[in-house]
């Protein structure tokens, strides 16, 4: 089992999976049953850490700590510390996570400005990794905002936890956001005596336009993340209350007597894991009373202009000049912006000096075959490069294509 106990002990070997989750709460409120003040975890084995099960365990160890139960560990592998499972992050500015990676790690929100800067980091560093097809980005988007945002209005509590990875051997992003507040029963149930059930809740909750008041809120968040998942043919899992709603593609499963904390705290995780080599029909995922959503990406809109083209200003946005590392990040997030809008894109040089062949490469030289030596030159234009960097890129781009013919 991955979760055993002895006495106040307990051993944790995986964290990889939400059961993980379920056992460590029964044998965490055992172990206060049983008139221990102190818990022990020994995290030594874990050799793996996935959000669906480390964000919750994050929060439970929290919550409990807050109620003045000792939790201390006897031992831990390296990656519980690197996530930060036992001490989250709390943002405290925009810049202040840019200097960290934003992936991997579990986060602590309280206000709604830390929503905007987290998820505006997990927006900026996303499209330098991989390449998205249509639609992706801006669902993904759509989903961290709203579930976020439910937790600093609905939850009751003060904020919540959140944790995001990418998964390139599978082509999966994978997001998990937890809070230890009332949970959706108790925040739906006094605006609806239909409501019997946790699940009741759960599979009202993403049913579109309900919300517990609509005086202040529209309703259509869980709705708009339910879709998104259901297109895109990806997984969501919500549990809250003691229920939990699965949906695989379009097969969904409900599950009862899932453990919580007490039946006024009833928590809430949502666990969503897209497919980012397909599509998300964004006008039909994100449909409203009939209308499309649209969506304003204000990443792009600040990259425009005054002619609406986007201009990638390589001096501020990429990491080094010198590297294919560099070189892959700048090319995917070129590729993804492209995916997002139909306009001319401007790779600028401005105030840059030397870049090395690699990087040349890994750029132009990549993004001409990616789009055809045509298609290229009616999507993306070169601007301001010195000689030095004229002569590299053209060399670069001769041998990738040379490559590419032989090949």
């Amino acid at each position: 089992m991955s979760v055993t106990r002895q006495l106040n002990k307990i051993h944790i070997t995986s964290l990889d999976h939400p059961r993980i989750v379920s056992r460590f709460l029964f044998e965490v409120q055992e172990i206060i049953r049983r008139g221990y003040s102190e818990v022990e975890i020994d995290f030594s084995q874990i050799e793996s850490v996935f959000p669906n099960a480390a964000v919750p365990v994050s929060g439970l160890i929290d919550y409990y700590q807050k109620q003045g139960i000792s939790i201390s560990r006897l031992d831990q592998a390296g990656i519980i510390t690197s996530v930060h499972l036992l001490d989250p992050l709390v943002p405290r500015s925009r810049g202040e996570i840019n200097s960290l990676n934003i992936l991997n790690k579990v986060w602590r929100f309280t206000a709604s400005e830390q929503v905007f800067w987290l998820v505006s980091a997990f927006m900026e560093e996303l499209p330098k990794l991989d390449k998205f097809q249509e639609g992706v980005l801006t669902g993904l988007e759509w989903c961290i905002n709203e579930v976020m945002d439910n937790v600093i209005q609905h939850s009751g509590e003060s904020g919540g936890f959140v944790m995001g990875q990418i998964h390139k051997s599978t082509k999966h992003v994978a997001f998990t956001i937890f809070d230890y507040g009332i949970g959706i029963y108790n925040s739906l149930k006094g605006s609806n005596s239909e409501i019997r059930h946790p699940i009741d809740a759960i599979t009202l909750c993403i049913q579109e336009g309900v919300t517990r008041d609509r005086k202040t809120h529209q309703g259509n968040g869980m709705y708009g993340l339910h879709q998104v998942v259901k297109f895109n043919e990806g997984r969501l899992t919500i549990t809250s209350n003691n229920g939990s709603y699965f949906l695989r593609r379009d097969s969904a499963l409900t599950f009862r007597k899932i453990p919580s904390i007490s039946r006024e705290r009833g928590c809430t995780t949502v666990d969503f894991q897209l497919d980012y080599d397909n599509i998300v029909p964004i006008s039909e995922a994100l449909k409203f009373n009939g209308q499309s959503y649209e969506m304003i990406n204000l990443r792009l809109e600040n990259m425009e202009n005054n002619s609406g083209e986007i201009v990638y200003d390589l001096k501020n946005r990429a990491n080094g000049y010198g590297t294919r590392q560099s070189g892959e990040r700048v090319r995917n997030e070129i590729i993804n912006i492209i995916n997002e809008v139909n306009s001319l894109l401007i790779i600028d040089f401005s105030d840059i000096a030397v870049i090395s062949s690699s990087f040349a490469d890994e750029v132009v030289g990549k993004l001409v075959v990616e789009f055809g030596f045509f298609g290229f030159n009616n999507i993306i234009r070169l601007k301001n490069m010195n000689p030095f960097i004229q002569a590299i890129v053209q060399k670069a781009v001769s041998q990738r294509l040379a490559e590419t013919l032989n090949s």
